[in-house]
């Protein structure tokens, strides 16, 4: 892979990875959006497109050949194996994206922004964490606000992922989200140190 730094953007559903993931695309850092990629390679990788197939019949793909992304999360977010089964078809090829996006980088710095980063392994392929997090309440109403999933349901995502808590013992760098600390001199604190 190139020579830059590859930093993953994680943490819970609510916290933020995509702000700080934004801001540092706008400071001209080239950032991977995993849930993008994935969304894209779910279409355009032949092999996964056979494999979904398999796993739950045509009703994966619209007639026009997008993700049925409602009958994919039906089937996935019901059910601990299916989540599973198709992680690890789609889990390895985004990895293997990632890693070839990298390496055609040539910059101090890269991200990736991901939510899985441990369970997917993407953590092998990068060389510093940081992990951006927010206080239970505040991720609960975020996402609430921003998806219309009911308080229930966001509970449910968060149960699947790992904790904040669990995810700051891991990391080397955090970013405490609460909606009113400035986030732009933390960043850039963190890129300067990263650079030096």
């Amino acid at each position: 892979m190139g020579d830059c730094i590859k930093l993953a953007i994680t943490g819970g559903i609510g916290c933020g990875k995509s702000v700080v993931s934004h801001i540092m695309d706008v400071m001209g850092v080239p950032v991977y959006d995993c849930d993008r990629r994935a969304k894209e390679i779910m279409v355009t990788d032949a092999s996964i497109v056979k494999g979904l197939k398999r796993m739950f019949g045509d009703s994966c793909y619209n007639d026009d050949g997008t993700l049925n992304r409602h009958f994919i999360a039906s089937r996935i977010f019901t059910d601990d194996n299916n989540i599973e089964r198709v992680n690890s078809l789609v889990h390895p090829a985004v990895k293997k994206d990632f890693e070839k996006w990298a390496a055609g980088k040539e910059c101090p710095v890269v991200a990736v922004e991901t939510a899985v980063l441990y369970e997917s392994g993407m953590i092998e392929s990068v060389d510093k964490v940081l992990v951006v997090w927010a206080d239970k309440e505040i991720a609960i109403r975020r996402t609430m606000k921003r998806s219309g999933m009911s308080r229930n349901q966001v509970l449910s995502r968060m149960q699947k992922q790992v904790s904040s808590d669990e995810l700051l013992l891991l990391t080397d760098y955090s970013i405490y989200n609460d909606g009113d600390t400035p986030l732009l001199p933390e960043v850039v604190s963190l890129l300067d140190e990263l650079k030096g």
